[in-house]
């Protein structure tokens, strides 16, 4: 989630030309645990920093789902992997979605792209920056060697949006 933050950040901050600010934490749990990206993205001036409620939560683990998601705006997005988050109850003023993303990562035979697909995913479900922005940045983010896989799933994740409907409008 770390990598999938700085991606974004990027991708609004140099090739949208928005205010950008990202900030993360992570300790013991960066591998495999609830490790945490914050993205704030505007157009007007950023004057406090801190995420205090999400507009929008994109969950990758259950750990990740039981800790954030009480913190989620009333009116916000909850993007969610279907096969690695379970939920009971839905908040009813939430808009959630939930789609296979470490599932079609794994078909890559690239778990790790899982946060990669859900970023294209997350690009056309809520309109917060261009997928081809996103594919822009990661270059700058990524070994060249894996920037065409990482491009592949970006589509992937739009894909995958799309054929469910999730598009903005």
């Amino acid at each position: 989630m770390i990598l999938a933050g700085a991606i974004l950040a990027e991708a609004a901050g140099v090739f949208e030309g928005r205010e950008v600010v990202q900030t993360q934490s992570y300790g013991i749990q960066a591998r495999g645990g609830a490790s945490q990206s914050s993205v704030i993205i505007s157009d007007q001036p950023i004057k406090f920093v801190e995420v205090n409620t999400p507009d929008i939560l994109l969950c990758l683990s259950q750990e990740s789902y039981n800790r954030y998601e009480p913190d989620l705006r009333e009116g916000g997005t909850l993007i969610m992997d279907q096969d690695l988050v379970s939920v009971q109850n839905v908040r009813e003023n939430i808009r959630a979605v939930a789609l296979p993303f470490t599932a079609e990562a794994e078909k890559m035979e690239r778990r790790i792209l899982a946060n990669v697909i859900a970023l294209g995913a997350l690009a056309v479900i809520t309109g917060a920056v261009q997928v081809e922005s996103l594919a822009q940045a990661l270059p700058k983010r990524l070994p060249e060697r894996n920037v065409p896989q990482a491009v592949e799933a970006l589509a992937l994740g739009k894909k995958l949006a799309e054929e469910r409907g999730l598009v903005l409008v």
